[in-house]
């Protein structure tokens, strides 16, 4: 089974050399520092075991591992009905996250968010039988009990003594306490060696997106991997118990990006990445104010951050330990960081304003200091992600789908009334909007098939960077004669204030097709035991040796936005005067009886711009294609990586092969392959409304199983 380290990231980026590289030939790779630890676990749902509460089916379990500072599950082979869904809690009892389908992104291999504490509740809850059981956990990632009070790692970032304050010393300070709640911790998974970040970074816009540092986030390690981590700090002022319950936002997608090139920054290398974030919590949380206006000498800031990973802690500095020199912010005395401060928001104390981030030290350097980049010069790329000077509303996603009457199996389909929450946010940075409003209709290609109700909405004020939602429900009917598959949208007008707007409308505001598409998983691969002895790897190269040819092996020590092991062809750590020429062959899989099926895969390709071309193919065969190979993806000429699906429905057969080949590599880098599945449906499926059609079925008992780690394990 897989194995995965959580570490921690320097605030020092220390440039190493990968395995097997020679001079010149720099990957460019941050330094890593420990601060957990992974270890393999094995949680099959018993669906017979489950305890029936009221129309459904719930079967639970514990994690458990005693002094653990945090637990993060790994999910598998994750696909769940409509309506069924996987709740997550932590130690103190809040919900870590409900999970549906297949889980985020669909991607159905995946790493949950991390629950704090030292156990964790798992429980699922169903309505729908399963031929095969619909997730496993295979792995944990566990915080080790003294990770957050480690003494400091990096004495070159502190110019000492050290001045570092518990955040509560300043709750007092409005300004202060305010970017303190909005500021985050930020924690992704790699591998390879299996390895996790911890960094710092803040909620910079009403709007929820979080920035940070690059390479704490880089563009090749899918942001979907990350989760932003807000309230955790000490209690009491230089006291060691912190809050008790977290919460953690999973990251959406990179919106804007200025890779890290050194420590002196420069316009173009700005080393920060904006991030939108799936949730809202900037509602409960709030957001910093970015500053367009730079910083000058002579002006005091402070640091909110994590270093070494603790709990928030502040460092203050007067404005003579500031110093702007032309794109580089340098900071000296009592303004300390540690590894775990990069991307740490630093703010003017003269009006809570943010005005640069935090990203290398170098203290112990006369005339270096810790360094960060001005906000002024990265407030151009990320002002149209900003709160805005005047009120501008903006709709928010509706929320709350409810079944009002309905054959109970959560799905929307002809005949049954729904309901929904809409919301709405004003992005203004101070003002608030008064008496909104506004209507729904139906969309132009719905109004046969909806009877809606509800409009037009009311939200009453709209406090600046809130979001409300209306005080009552849109509702709306669907057509007993609509068909399966159609698609039922509801547009958004006539968003207006008292004295303001209209506002932009939003066609198609919602949006959901009738039925449910129920997926088959006929395949899938994740390399726990290495490549199946029943697939072909063909060495048409001239590589031998540890990275001869395609490996679960990781010969490189690759860290990857992979889950350790996946299969890799190094290029790289074969060393040059060698050639790769590689191919990787599946079994046979039977892919008849679905109307559609797809091919759905992570990778990591990486592309070294100073080699040859090396090229990464992904080929099907069947008798479909008349038993030849056919392309279906080329990878080159550039980094790429993330989850990939592809349509194989037209070479669909009962004799699919897969072969990933990766050629033309002479001394370049990789690539890498995890996580493969194959997935049948038959489209759109819908169950008539009816009340004598009782869905639920199957059967009743109880039993709540205990997952725990002996200490010491």
């Amino acid at each position: 089974m897989k194995n995965l380290k959580i570490a921690l990231l320097s605030v020092l980026v220390i440039l190493s050399f990968a395995p097997g590289s020679e001079a010149g030939k720099d990957l460019n790779m941050p330094e890593l520092k420990s601060v957990g630890h992974s270890e393999d676990l094995s949680i099959i749902p018993s669906l017979d075991d489950a305890l029936r509460i009221g129309p459904e089916r719930v079967w639970s379990t514990f994690i458990e591992k005693k002094g653990s500072t945090f637990i993060k599950p790994h999910f598998a082979d994750f696909n769940l009905r409509a309506g069924d869904s996987l709740v997550i809690r932590a130690a103190s009892g809040r919900v870590v996250e409900i999970l549906e389908g297949r889980g985020p992104r669909d991607l159905g291999s995946f790493w949950g968010l991390s629950g704090q504490g030292d156990n964790l509740l798992v429980e699922f809850h169903f309505s729908h039988s399963y031929p095969a059981p619909p997730f496993r956990i295979d792995r944990v990632i566990l915080g080790d009990e003294d990770l957050f009070d480690a003494p400091p790692q990096d004495p070159e970032s502190i110019c000492a003594p050290g001045d570092f304050e518990d955040v509560v010393c300043h709750e007092s300070d409005p300004g202060i306490w305010a970017n303190v709640m909005a500021s985050v911790g930020v924690m992704s998974v790699g591998s390879a060696p299996t390895t996790g970040l911890w960094c710092s970074g803040s909620n910079v816009s009403p709007r929820n997106y979080v920035m940070t540092n690059w390479h704490c986030i880089p563009d090749y390690q899918p942001c979907s991997n990350a989760e932003f981590v807000f309230k955790y700090y000490n209690t009491t002022c230089g006291g060691s118990t912190t809050t008790t319950d977290w919460e953690s936002f999973r990251c959406d997608e990179m919106v804007v990006e200025s890779q890290y090139a050194d420590c002196e920054p420069d316009t173009g290398h700005l080393d920060f990445t904006l991030n939108s974030v799936v949730g809202d919590p900037a509602s409960t949380f709030g957001s910093v104010s970015p500053d367009s206006t730079s910083l000058t000498d002579g002006e005091g800031i402070y640091i909110i951050q994590h270093p070494d990973g603790r709990p928030h802690e502040i460092t203050m500095g007067s404005g003579a330990n500031v110093d702007v020199d032309g794109h580089t912010l340098r900071y000296y005395d009592t303004l300390d960081t540690e590894g775990g401060s990069s991307g740490s928001p630093i703010f003017r104390q003269s009006d809570h304003k943010m005005v640069g981030l935090h990203h290398c030290g170098g203290c112990d350097t006369p005339g270096t200091g810790n360094r960060g980049m001005l906000m002024s010069d990265i407030y151009p790329l990320i002002s149209n992600y900003l709160c805005t000077d005047s009120v501008q509303l903006r709709a928010q996603s509706w929320d709350q789908l409810t079944e009002i009457a309905g054959n109970g199996n959560t799905v929307v389909e002809p005949g049954e009334t729904w309901g929904f929450s809409p919301a709405v946010i004003n992005i203004a940075c101070g003002d608030q909007a008064s008496a909104v409003g506004a209507d729904f209709e139906a969309g132009a290609t719905s109004a046969a098939l909806l009877s809606l109700t509800g409009s037009p909405a009311s939200f009453g004020d709209i406090p600046a960077g809130s979001s409300t939602s209306a005080s009552n429900p849109i509702t709306f009917q669907v057509d007993p004669t609509a068909s399966c598959s159609d698609t039922v949208s509801i547009d958004l007008k006539n968003l207006t204030g008292a004295g303001i707007g209209p506002f932009d409308d939003v066609p198609g505001y919602f949006q959901h097709a009738l039925g449910e598409v129920v997926q088959t998983s006929l395949f899938s691969e994740d390399f726990s035991s290495g490549i199946p002895v029943d697939w072909s790897v063909v060495h048409n190269g001239t590589a031998t040796g540890a990275a001869e040819t395609w490996t679960t092996t990781n010969p490189g020590g690759r860290s990857l936005p992979l889950t350790e092991p996946f299969a890799i062809v190094d290029s790289d750590n074969a060393g040059s005067g060698v050639t790769h020429d590689e191919e990787m062959i599946t079994s046979i899989i039977d892919c008849t009886g679905f109307s559609h099926v797809v091919l759905q895969f992570s990778h990591d390709f990486n592309w070294f711009s100073s080699g040859g071309n090396e090229q990464a193919d992904v080929e099907i065969r069947s008798s479909a294609t008349g038993g030849s190979w056919v392309l279906l993806a080329n990878y080159s000429g550039a980094d790429t990586a993330g989850t990939v699906t592809l349509d194989i429905t037209a070479q669909a057969a009962a004799d699919v092969q897969f072969r990933f080949h990766y050629y033309d590599a002479t001394y370049d880098y990789w690539w890498a392959v995890d996580d493969i599945f194959v997935l049948g449906d038959n489209g759109l499926v819908c169950e008539a409304y009816s009340p004598d059609n009782i869905f639920f079925d199957g059967f009743e008992g109880g039993n709540t199983s205990r997952w725990s780690y002996a200490s010491g394990s």
